[in-house]
């Protein structure tokens, strides 16, 4: 029977590993370790509020960590400065007890968005993050300590997991603001993209913990679909058959207006393809439930009408009619430059 250390546990990925981890036979009990307050939870789970970047974590930290065979490392917050620090604590914590199992959950964003991407990205692509965006710099730098970590202590299984752009209730703003539908299309004709249901990276890092994996694994339903499938399911705005220029004017004034709440640097992360392979961890027994398509139709990530400030309101239909307007002037003067050629 094992205890398990989940950190950011009271997040929406969080509460779904507890959920399944309580649902495992092979498991006594859950620690927790957030620092918001986890919701209510079952008499098996003990649950600490507690901030890992502060100067006070270390001792407590290590107390915590006596009690358990594993780590399980989802804590991220992706407008927070700590983040480094945060996981120097739980490596620390883990150096003291060696547990059998660390898991550590990075993102697939740590490969880069380039136009010379291969489609799809396996594991042994390097780490190449956007240096603009500095949430993938950041979780490539927290890659590296854990490799050395994990080259230092090689009793213990030391898992890497990068998911592909993870979407469901709650997702954080920088893969809301990749989904398809909720962003102007920036790439060429073709690009490809990739979803990964919320549900499927539960069950991913559980399974990770429950075979006792270790390396580095993608996270990913598929090799991804077309951009235009992707937003043709999710209601999104339609490419317009525009000239060249017309359309990169276009989608670089609709990002500047879409993209609050995404980072800035984000841009080429909706520009170029970097979806993953995912066939290594399921060679290992993992499935997921939802395909890229069906992860975007069942989530509830949509940009919903009603739910848009008015001056919101106001900016999108401003950008929708100026849409038309353009496609239909440029598209006029296009047609008639080919014809008169």
């Amino acid at each position: 029977m094992s205890t398990v250390l989940v950190t950011g546990a009271a997040g929406s990925l969080g509460q779904r590993v507890v959920a399944r981890l309580l649902a495992r036979p092979g498991v006594e009990g859950v620690v927790t370790v957030d620092k918001v307050p986890a919701p209510a939870r079952r008499e098996e789970v003990e649950s600490h509020t507690l901030d890992l970047s502060t100067e006070e974590t270390p001792d407590e930290l290590a107390a915590l960590a006596k009690q358990v065979d594993a780590f399980l490392h989802l804590a991220w917050d992706p407008d927070g400065p700590g983040n480094l620090r945060a996981l120097r604590h739980v490596l620390g914590a883990a150096e003291a007890v060696e547990p059998g199992q660390l898991v550590h959950l990075s993102s697939a964003t740590v490969y880069g968005a380039w136009p010379d991407n291969p489609v799809p990205l396996t594991e042994g692509a390097g780490l190449r993050p956007n240096p603009e965006l500095a949430y993938a710099v950041e979780k490539a730098a927290a890659e590296v300590s854990v490799g050395r970590w994990a080259h230092d202590h090689p009793k213990v299984a030391v898992a890497v997991l990068r998911p592909a752009c993870t979407v469901g209730p709650r997702s954080h703003p920088l893969y809301r603001a990749l989904a398809a539908g909720n962003r102007p299309p920036l790439g060429s004709e073709g690009r490809f993209v990739q979803y990964l249901h919320i549900d499927d990276l539960a069950e991913a890092v559980v399974h990770t913990w429950e075979h006792g994996l270790s390396g580095t694994y993608n996270v990913a339903p598929d090799n991804g679909v077309p951009e235009e499938v992707a937003s043709a399911l999710e209601g999104g705005p339609a490419r317009l058959p525009l000239p060249h220029p017309l359309r990169s004017a276009l989608s670089a004034w609709r990002w500047d207006l879409w993209r609050k709440g995404a980072p800035p640097g984000a841009r080429p992360y909706g520009a170029h393809s970097w979806v993953v392979a995912g066939d290594r961890l399921r060679a290992s027994g993992w499935r997921p439930q939802y395909s890229s398509e069906e992860a975007l139709v069942v989530s509830d990530e949509r940009l919903h009408w009603d739910e848009l400030p008015p001056g919101w309101r106001r900016s999108v239909s401003l950008a929708g009619a100026l849409s038309a307007v353009v496609a239909g002037v440029g598209g006029a003067l296009w047609r008639r430059r080919v014809s008169s050629r």
